[in-house]
């Protein structure tokens, strides 16, 4: 084909036209430039969304079903608070699907329901249940999906350390979110325990250390006397009290099993100090070193002032544990908070580490319970079983996750309300396709006759993420609509270059319409100029947005040092940027950097088209 050939020809830089390579040159770095900029900015907001999304999920679900108005006020909902047989209290979505009858009423032994209350819904002489029909719907759609509660409380923990003759206590009103165990993502928001949890706890609850794979740890100070080599004479020197173990020492020291001699005298109530801290390695529970140049082997025991520094906890069993470890541990995969007696495991929101709260701290949730003549204070004992990440919800920070008998507990005490309008009790689901999901269930719900008492709703409708996810969208539009410009004026570049490669090649243009070429090969060649520009541009700006997010790190790096402080908040961002390339993005710019490229090539093609062969060859 003659016009590529002809197209290639002319934006090939040549000495006679350095203009015109300079203002090609120019066009394509221009069009490149705004090409980098959309697709790492979309490419990082993209990444960004999706982070966000995960964690608004990730404890919550993209899918939720919730009571409605008219599921409150239903005689289904209300009938337990005058039924004996549900001790007169209201139930939870959870109690209500494990009930037996779905009216606990009895005329013969219950006070009768008010007058105003809305007459029951009977379908075929019995109840209609909505939530156990909700239950069955979705068995058999085969959703993933649990009830949730949430309840309110003050949580008081006592921070009690070995080091420390005192003790502190961290105080404040919570919120309780029961535990979803059966959530998908919830193994990922959960935090191991650290080096710090592992060493507190065997401090306070030595069995927690058959829990734990031990590897290597230091004594800094004092030192047991079950950890000398037996009959072995070790330097030393003496300090008050203390025998300090140095290699430079004046004394001997020994240990038979049983006695200690100082210079082969009775040591009496001395203790043993270390001059540099000992290095002690662990294959289970049996403890070896070296102490000056002699071999120790000895057994863990409680209180050893050992400092783990390489260890890990047992998180993953294939079978449910008689003794639970101290920690929230996983049985092939679903979650298990541990009980010890009276008292329940909880997770904590991971900033509460930043307060000193550790794994195995005890404490107490209080909540008011209303009586016959006044209001009392119940407490329930707690213990730390581990820390969670919240994500970015508005109220993430004081939400705890407790069992789900809590939080019944407290609900059948009294009603908890959520600050920013989550429903404190309904039904999370799980799915890849949220809006396929919702229009099935909404569907589904409707043919069964229980479309009124449910709410359905994804997560770009939930309460505490529905403005955040508008915001997002309306950024990202707008800054779409701004490279949109930008890169419509980007391209306006082409214009002035082939207007001018179009007064310069006007004779050649002549001589191939003489020799036959038609109005749309003329127009065709400087309409391909333009499309080359444009991929050329897009090719050499998709490389450099492939570069840039590849050392992404590096850029922030240098903005942070610009500015001073943090770019982008760890909070709000993460520790890293995501720097995965948007494909939608990248197929954004494919498709309208050529086409606007075209299209600013049509305005020179066409004037090119109408040259004048006979006025041009006579004007040469």
């Amino acid at each position: 084909m003659f016009e590529w050939r002809i197209a290639l020809k002319y934006l090939v830089p040549q000495r006679k036209s350095l203009s015109t390579a300079l203002i090609s040159l120019m066009s394509v770095l221009v069009i490149s430039l705004v090409v980098w900029l959309v697709l790492v900015f979309l490419s990082v907001t993209g990444g960004i969304e999706r982070n966000w999304l995960n964690k608004l999920t990730s404890l919550h679900a993209p899918l939720r079903i919730s009571p409605t108005e008219q599921y409150y006020g239903s005689y289904f909902y209300q009938i337990d608070s005058v039924s004996s047989a549900s001790n007169y209290t209201l139930k939870t979505i959870g109690e209500k699907a494990a009930s037996v009858q779905s009216d606990p009423y009895s005329a013969s032994t219950d006070m009768e329901p008010p007058a105003y209350w809305p007459q029951p819904e009977v379908k075929d002489g019995a109840l209609v249940d909505p939530v156990k029909m909700a239950f069955a719907e979705l068995d058999r759609m085969g959703a993933s999906y649990q009830d949730y509660e949430v309840g309110g409380a003050l949580l008081r923990i006592g921070l009690r350390r070995t080091d420390d003759p005192g003790i502190s206590y961290l105080s404040q009103m919570s919120y309780l979110l029961s535990l979803t165990d059966k959530n998908p993502q919830f193994k990922n928001l959960v935090a191991a325990p650290s080096l710090a949890d592992l060493n507190h706890l065997l401090d306070t609850d030595f069995s927690a250390a058959k829990y734990m794979e031990l590897k290597r740890g230091k004594i800094a100070k004092r030192l047991p006397l079950r950890f000398l080599p037996k009959n072995k004479p070790l330097k030393a020197s003496i300090e008050g009290t203390a025998i300090v173990l140095r290699n430079d020492g004046a004394s001997k020291v020994v240990w038979d099993g049983s006695i200690l001699k100082l210079d082969e005298k009775v040591a009496g109530d001395r203790y043993l100090s270390l001059a540099e801290p000992l290095e002690i390695e662990a294959s289970g529970m049996v403890l070896r070193g070296e102490i000056q140049g002699h071999p120790f082997e000895t057994v863990l025991a409680p209180h050893d002032p050992i400092e783990w520094f390489d260890a890990k906890p047992i998180v993953n069993f294939d079978e449910p544990q008689m003794t639970p470890p101290p920690w929230i541990y996983f049985v092939k995969g679903q979650c298990q908070l541990p009980v010890w007696g009276s008292e329940v495991g909880i997770l904590l929101p991971k900033f509460y580490r930043d307060s000193g709260a550790k794994i195995g701290d005890r404490g107490t949730l209080s909540y008011s319970a209303p009586t016959a003549a006044s209001t009392q204070e119940q407490r329930i004992a707690i213990r730390v079983a581990g820390f969670y990440d919240p994500g970015i919800l508005p109220v993430g920070s004081r939400s705890l996750i407790v069992p789900q008998e809590i939080t019944r507990s407290i609900h059948a005490s009294s009603q908890t309300f959520s600050p920013d309008g989550t429903p404190t009790n309904g039904i999370f689901i799980w799915t890849e396709d949220p809006e396929g999901m919702k229009e099935e269930i909404e569907r589904n719900f409707a043919a069964s006759g229980i479309a009124p008492y449910w709410k359905v709703s994804t997560y770009r409708e939930f309460e505490f993420s529905r403005d955040l996810m508008q915001q997002f969208q309306s950024d990202k539009t707008l800054f779409l609509l701004i490279a949109s410009i930008i890169l419509v004026v980007a391209c306006c570049n082409i214009i002035s270059l082939l207007v001018l490669l179009v007064n310069d090649k006007k004779k050649e243009i002549a001589i191939l319409q003489s020799m036959g070429a038609s109005f749309v090969s003329i127009a065709g060649i400087f309409g391909l100029c333009g499309v080359v520009m444009g991929l050329a541009a897009c090719l050499l700006g998709s490389a450099a947005a492939l570069l840039t997010l590849h050392h992404l790190d590096i850029l922030v790096s240098f903005l942070s040092a610009l500015q001073g402080h943090a770019a982008f908040h760890p909070a709000f961002f993460g520790t890293t940027l995501p720097n995965q390339l948007s494909y939608e993005a990248l197929l954004f710019v494919l498709i309208a950097t050529p086409l606007l490229s075209l299209t600013a090539g049509l305005i020179p093609a066409l004037k090119a088209s109408r040259i004048r062969p006979s006025s041009t060859l006579r004007a040469e």
